[in-house]
Formats: C-alpha cells, sequence, structure tokens
C-alpha cells in the first residue's frame, strides 16, 4: 500500500499531464454528483410539500375541471393561452338572459401548457397536455387518452385536492340537477353524448302493471349479486322490448334508468368504429352504473348476415360472444329494442343472453285513459273513461296521443273533442308477426337509432 502511494506522490509532483488529468476527473465528478442534488432536493420537496394529481380525458372529472376552469376568474381575467369552448343554453337559460342574445355562449379554458393559478389561499400549477392522436393501420386511432389535466397544489393536505374536484362536481352537476349521462361508443371507448333530463317512470303509460315489474325485476337482479355468484351464474341480464314504432320501448328504458339512478350507454352495432375485439371490449368496460341500450338490434343482422347497408366490422358470432361469451363483462343491464321480433335469430334472443321479452302493444283503453288523466288530473274521471272509449282499443301508439295531447294541452274539454283527428292515426296494416303478437295492425318504419334519448 505504501509502494502505491509513492508511486502517486512522484507522478503527481513530477508529472503534469497525470495531476491534470487527475484534478479533471475528480471535479468532474464532483460536478456530476452536485448536478444532481438539486432534482433529488426538489423531488424531496415535492415529496412533502406538493399533493399531485392527474385526470385523463376519458375521466368525466376532465370535464368537470374543464368546465369549472371556464368560471375560474384566471381563465376570464388572467390567462393568455385559452382553449374555446361553446356553451349551447336551454330555453329556461334563454329565456332568463337580460341581454335576449339566444346564441350559444363563448367560454374560455386554460390551452395546453403550464398555467398558474390559486384555490382557496393555495398556489396551484396546472398543466394541461395534450397529444396528437395516433393512427395505426387502418387510420384508427390507438391512443385512448388525448388530453391529460396534470395539476400541484401546494399543500400536503389530499382533502384540498378532494374539495376541488367537488367544488368543479359541484359547477357542472349542481345538486337537485340529477340528470342522465347517455355514454356512445367512441374511437378510445365509451364518451358521454350528451346529458338530459330523467324521465319520471310513470310518464310512460305501459300497460297496467308493466313498468313496475320491469324495475322490480332489474332492481331484484342489481340486488342479487351474491345469489349469482354462489350458483355460479354468470352475473349479467339482458331484456328485449319489442313492440311497433312509437309504443314507448326507448322511453320505457329511460325510465327504468331513472327510477334506478342508472345512465344510458347506447351500443349502435353499425358504428364503423367497431370491430368482434372492439365490440367485446366495450361491453366488458361499460360505464359505471350505466344500461347498455342497443336500439333497433334486428337491423345490424339479417339471417345472420350483416345488413346491407351496415358499415362496421362486427360479425353475428363476435356480437354473441360478446353479450354471453367467456370474456363477457358481469354486473350488466343490456336492454335491446326492435320492431320486428320475427327477425331475430334464436341463438341472440335464447335465454343467458335475452332473458326477458316484453311486447310493448298498441295502446289499450286502460292506457287511454291513465295517460288522459296525467295530462290533465284535474279533469273529470268519467271524462278521461269516456275519452278511452270513444278512441279504438289497442290500434292507436301512445306517441301519436301523446302528440295529440300536447297539442290540447290547454282544454280537456277540447282534447276530448276534437279526437277525429287522433282516429286518423290509427296504425296502418302490415307485418304480420307484430298484429299476430298485438292483435292489432302497426306501423313497420324503423325508429332512428337515439332518437328517444335526445
Amino acid at each position: 500500500m505504501d509502494a502505491v502511494w509513492d508511486f502517486f506522490s512522484r507522478q503527481l509532483a513530477s508529472n503534469q499531464f497525470f495531476a491534470g488529468g487527475l484534478i479533471l476527473m475528480l471535479s468532474g465528478a464532483a460536478l456530476a454528483v452536485a448536478r444532481h442534488v438539486p432534482g433529488q432536493i426538489w423531488a424531496w420537496l415535492k415529496d412533502r410539500l406538493l399533493t399531485e394529481i392527474d385526470i385523463p380525458d376519458r375521466e368525466a372529472a376532465f370535464e368537470w375541471l374543464e368546465k369549472w376552469l371556464s368560471a375560474h376568474a384566471y381563465s376570464q381575467r388572467r390567462a393568455r393561452r385559452l382553449t374555446v369552448r361553446v356553451q349551447h343554453s336551454d330555453y329556461r337559460q334563454r329565456n332568463n338572459d337580460p341581454t335576449g342574445d339566444h346564441r350559444p355562449r363563448l367560454l374560455f379554458a386554460p390551452a395546453p401548457g403550464e398555467h398558474w393559478l390559486w384555490y382557496r389561499g393555495r398556489l396551484v400549477i396546472l398543466n394541461r397536455h395534450r397529444a396528437d392522436a395516433e393512427k395505426n393501420g387502418d387510420g384508427r386511432a390507438m391512443l385512448s387518452i388525448r388530453e391529460t389535466f396534470s395539476i400541484k397544489i401546494f399543500s400536503r393536505n389530499r382533502q384540498l385536492a378532494w374539495q376541488l374536484l367537488d367544488d368543479a362536481r359541484e359547477h357542472a352537476l349542481p345538486r337537485g340537477d340529477r340528470r342522465l349521462t347517455i355514454y356512445q361508443v367512441s374511437y378510445a371507448g365509451w364518451s358521454e353524448q350528451l346529458e338530459r333530463l330523467p324521465r319520471p317512470p310513470e310518464s310512460v303509460v305501459l300497460r297496467e302493471g308493466l313498468m313496475e315489474d320491469l324495475i322490480a325485476d332489474a332492481r331484484r337482479f342489481l340486488d342479487g349479486r351474491s345469489w349469482y355468484v354462489q350458483r355460479g351464474i354468470p352475473y349479467r341480464r339482458g331484456y328485449l322490448l319489442h313492440g311497433p314504432p312509437g309504443t314507448g320501448k326507448s322511453s320505457a328504458v329511460v325510465a327504468i334508468a331513472t327510477a334506478l339512478s342508472l345512465d344510458i350507454a347506447v351500443l349502435n352495432l353499425s358504428n364503423a368504429v367497431l370491430d368482434d375485439n372492439d365490440l367485446a371490449n366495450r361491453l366488458a368496460d361499460v360505464p359505471p352504473n350505466a344500461i347498455v341500450l342497443i336500439e333497433d338490434i334486428d337491423c345490424a343482422f339479417v339471417a345472420r348476415k350483416s345488413a346491407e347497408d351496415k358499415t362496421s366490422k362486427i360479425t353475428f358470432s363476435g356480437l354473441l360472444n360478446a353479450i354471453d361469451g367467456v370474456a363477457a363483462g358481469e354486473g350488466r343491464l343490456l336492454f335491446a329494442t326492435t320492431n320486428h321480433p320475427e327477425r331475430l335469430d334464436p341463438a341472440l334472443v335464447r335465454p343467458g343472453r335475452i332473458d326477458r321479452r316484453d311486447l310493448i302493444g298498441l295502446a289499450d283503453r286502460e292506457q287511454l285513459r291513465r295517460i288522459f288523466l296525467r295530462f290533465f288530473p284535474a279533469a273529470d274521471p268519467a271524462l278521461a273513461e269516456q275519452f278511452a272509449l270513444s278512441l279504438p282499443d289497442r290500434q292507436l301508439a301512445m306517441a301519436a296521443v301523446q302528440a295529440y295531447l300536447i297539442q290540447h294541452a290547454d282544454s280537456a274539454e277540447r282534447a276530448f273533442a276534437e279526437l277525429d283527428a287522433l282516429r286518423g292515426n290509427q296504425a296502418a296494416p302490415c307485418c304480420p308477426s307484430l298484429r299476430r303478437a298485438a292483435g292489432v295492425d302497426s306501423l313497420c318504419e324503423p325508429e332512428t337509432l337515439g332518437q328517444n334519448l335526445a
């Protein structure tokens, strides 16, 4: 060891190149260590002084936060890098607008980049990151997240982060303003299409007792998870509502969702985005607390072959496996509607895929009496009875009756006196299977996807 030390001593004393190189090496090592020290100190301070949260755009909280930020003083007065949002006002908001300006409102939210603002006396650093969607070989987007809010709050109290998001939720969804969220399939999964007002079950006048029975059946399923698990039965349930157009099939689903405080995920089997894998993934990953609704399910396949105008890549076997295959989702309520039950393949409507089938038929006289009293609760019950008896039994769609009563909503007497206009809306003859099912003629034009949910 002494010999080694003597060697280095002689080299340092007599060899300038050796001494300079050693000094440079030691200096470089010291600088490299020093360069990482500030980062390590900052990381240590961040862990002890900051609360950080990330919110991807596929989460509902992303939209809540964006709406809250658009109303924040930072966006309204100080920010200089902004993203534009357009907000459409409803009729009530337009009537309460003192300016009389009925056009959509322009709102500003922070643009991609870093933003500094204050919340409850604390500094908040908000970074909005936006990534361009990458494409795969067939041109479809691969990224599941396009935008992310990253928030740093200068506080160790996590409760402050909860309060910020709770304020954002309260701003976007005020208490007492319960709305149904309608989801549709997008490139990345399920996305919010719109929010609509709930529909009380009593506002959808089906044959007596049917609505109550459907709600009770769905609630029994939702409360019975342990029963299914104990018996090894797949925990999912399917309903088929069939009948002529305009009888209230889609409206019944909205009313059931309202009664159960659920949202609705509308699945369009003609969506050009979907293939069999996408469909299986979507049905395995339904938004929490949402009913799956497939409208006009007969339009997607005819005799196990895709309909001529169908643009998606979904196959019949892919649909069957997604509904009730090995990888099918659990805890799912699925409602399907059709005007033509005779077109459905038996494999699609067998128990396990469709567990319950209900006819939503043309209005009987009891339904006519009840809907008249719903529109005119102060009317003489005898007048409601006469209204029902004056119309043909099971020959009118409830949509036609409702439209007529809306037109005459100012007077029960006038609604009764002008019934000839309503009698002209009797269903036209076609669709033999529907006539056999309902005992009457019926209309056959297919309903438009989602028209009752807008």
